[in-house]
């Protein structure tokens, strides 16, 4: 037999005296095994009069084996298993040839008692339901086996997956046999998680150990070395969701929120997410906020690998990582359908913050006028109150060497008692841990257009119009790698955006819009003293272009005071250099007292980097708009027409057809949900 008794390494479970036996070693005296493991029993008896099985008391079960001393090998595999309170636990080497006059040996060979069965056979063999429904007939007793060659995993569990075999089958006497798990012990969850391949779309739901896996469809190289490393993953009373496969695309949200709802309603608060794919979906959001966004209902996530008691960073490849201290985080839904996702918060982690009073989920008061939050990256040292740019902090992810201490940079004044304030609580960390960690400074980031933004009003020029902002200059967004291999992978899986192959400049243009969509800092945002700015205007103008055109009437809701609608009145065309946001679906709920009316005919939708924003219609940088009248029927609106390339600026009867294809959608966006 292989395979530690907590399950550290996967391995097949083989005869004791088979070549291929395990390589547990000899349990040492005094232990824990040699004092649970008791003389041998003599059992059923060969024609020549000796025992034809022995059983053995091993730990919370019976080793039943050839005649002479067990091997100790199969001793410390049988000790190390998990009790089961319904059945006695029998591990059996059974020749794969058994003949009736062999298994009446063995039947001879089983403990007394009235208790059912639960059989491991120490050796791969067929028939394993014949040879339990036997042992259940002739010794009236239900019996259990395992159909397929067990992988231990910790806590002395069993679990065999889709690949090893069919799982445990159940033989009650006199009852046709029936599925039981593949997991043994058999959580309280086990029934509610698919126990074989399931579609949910493009994704499939398959069993391991700790709970469920959704991965893409079909067999790749390295399917099987995952499928290896998530199936030791520890059993819980919480189940696990474990999403995705590294290197491959992000599963569709819609895939993993059909599991979530084939789920009991009373399982689902105890469900915990791991991102073993990607985490970060197209816009840069977070699958966890995107998740409970779309279920309506707080999702929990782990932060990496659990284990038992730790919580591994994901590497790249999947492979585990270092231990994090933050541990699991709470993501809930929006407040409104159209509202940002609140951060998430942390629900449990590692750091020695025990001393000090919790003021809200994962964070604590270190004085009067210092809090210390624990986020995905280590912890954060701030004011009470949060900043502008709290979420991005939060959103943060953790690095691969060590954690983070920020702080916060908010009031410049504040900066250097917090600064101590961290110091001084590093100073209490143990040792190793202070080793661990680095501190760094958290600074706030250019402020981000609303998404209610009207068109930008720079200052005028002679004849009326408007300068356009003279694009700054920059190198290719290469700091974030995130949004470039998210970009990538979408050029790759949507070859119509662009005819030609798929160049750097491509791939930096829609990683560009995508940091517009998500509306996130330089890379140097957190922990330096620079001020980051907006994605570049041309690789965001050059992303743009890639994308569909959206041809018709789109709005959006701004607050205009007295002197701007003046101003916007007075102007026959406004220049905006920056990235103009609006809806295909109207101007929306938005705060704001004034609804701008935009006929587009270069703008562009971004659905398909986004697709929870399926109206979202961005105009390029640089892009001029006419400003219209509107009629008297549409009062107390802003009306302009983009005008398109090669197109005039004055031109009387795009105007009139703008208005009138304005004014009827404004109509038709009253009349519905947007008032």
């Amino acid at each position: 037999m292989s395979g530690s008794q907590t399950g550290a390494r996967a391995g097949t479970l083989t005869a004791p005296s088979s070549p291929d036996a395990c390589r547990a070693p000899r349990p040492p005296a005094g232990s824990a095994t040699a004092r649970r493991t008791a003389s041998p029993r003599p059992a059923g008896r060969a024609d020549d009069g000796g025992p034809a099985f022995t059983a053995h008391r091993a730990g919370a079960a019976w080793l039943i084996s050839p005649p002479g001393p067990a091997d100790p090998r199969a001793l410390s595999f049988a000790a190390g298993l998990a009790s089961d309170p319904q059945c006695t636990l029998l591990v059996v080497d059974l020749p794969e040839e058994a003949d009736d006059r062999t298994l009446e040996e063995l039947a001879r060979a089983v403990p007394p008692g009235r208790s059912d069965l639960r059989l491991v056979f120490g050796r791969p063999r067929t028939g394993v339901a014949v040879t339990a429904r036997w042992l259940a007939e002739r010794l009236g007793r239900t019996v259990t086996a395992a159909d397929g060659t067990p992988l231990p995993v910790s806590g002395g569990g069993l679990f065999i997956g889709v690949d090893r075999g069919a799982g445990w089958v159940r033989c009650v006497p006199g009852a046709p046999e029936e599925p039981d798990s593949r997991r043994f012990p058999k959580p309280t969850w086990d029934s509610a998680l698919p126990d074989r391949p399931r579609s949910l779309g493009t994704a499939v739901a398959e069993p391991v150990a700790a709970g469920v896996w959704l991965r893409p469809a079909g067999e790749g190289a390295l399917r099987d070395e995952h499928r290896a490393r998530l199936s030791a993953l520890p059993v819980s009373a919480e189940p696990l969701v474990v999403v995705g496969v590294p290197g491959a695309p992000a599963l569709p949200v819609a895939d993993v929120a059909r599991l979530w709802q084939s789920l009991p309603p009373t399982v689902r608060p105890a469900v915990r997410f791991l991102c073993y794919g990607p985490a970060r979906l197209s816009g840069g959001r977070h699958l966890g906020d995107v998740l409970a966004q779309v279920v309506g209902e707080p999702v929990r996530l782990y932060n990496g690998l659990p284990g038992d008691g730790e919580v591994l960073r994901v590497a790249a490849d999947g492979s585990p990582g270092r231990p994090l201290l933050g541990q699991q985080f709470v993501h809930l839904p929006p407040a409104a359908s159209a509202g940002p996702s609140p951060s998430p918060f942390a629900v449990a982690h590692r750091w020695p913050l025990d001393g000090l009073e919790e003021t809200g989920p994962g964070t604590y008061l270190l004085a009067e006028d210092a809090v210390v939050e624990v986020v995905r990256s280590g912890l954060w040292v701030r004011g009470p109150q949060d900043p502008p740019y709290a979420a991005e902090v939060r959103a943060g992810d953790p690095e691969p060497g060590r954690e983070r201490i920020l702080c916060d940079a908010h009031s410049e004044e504040a900066l250097p008692r917090l600064r101590q304030l961290a110091a001084d609580l590093v100073g209490t960390f143990p040792p190793e841990l202070r080793r661990a960690v680095r501190l760094g400074v958290c600074r706030p980031t250019a402020p981000a257009a609303p998404a209610g933004r009207a068109p930008a009003r720079p200052a005028p020029r002679p004849g009326g119009r408007t300068g356009q902002a003279r694009p700054r200059t920059a190198a290719p967004d290469t700091g974030h790698e995130g949004f470039l291999s998210v970009a990538a992978e979408i050029l790759r899986r949507h070859p119509e955006l662009t005819p030609d192959p798929h160049g750097p400049d491509a791939v930096t243009g829609v990683a560009a819009v995508l940091r517009r969509l998500a509306q996130t800092p330089e890379p140097d945002g957190t922990g330096t003293d620079g001020t980051p700015g907006p994605p570049d205007a041309e690789l965001l103008r050059a992303g743009l272009r890639l994308l569909p055109v959206h041809r018709g009437a789109t709005g959006l809701r701004a607050t205009l005071d007295e002197a701007m609608r003046q101003w916007y009145a007075g102007q026959p065309l406004v220049i905006d250099a920056d990235a103009c946001e609006a809806s295909a679906a109207g101007p929306g709920a938005e705060p704001g007292n004034t609804d701008f009316l935009i006929w587009s005919v270069d703008g562009r939708r971004t659905d398909l980097l986004d697709p929870l924003s399926p109206d979202r219609v961005l105009f390029l940088p640089g892009s001029r708009f006419r400003v219209l009248s509107p009629g008297p029927g549409v009062p107390g609106v802003v009306m302009m027409r983009e005008v398109g390339p090669g197109e005039a600026a004055q031109d009387p009867e795009l105007d009139r057809a703008a208005v009138r294809e304005l004014t009827r959608a404004w109509r038709d966006w009253r009349g519905g949900d947007h008032v």
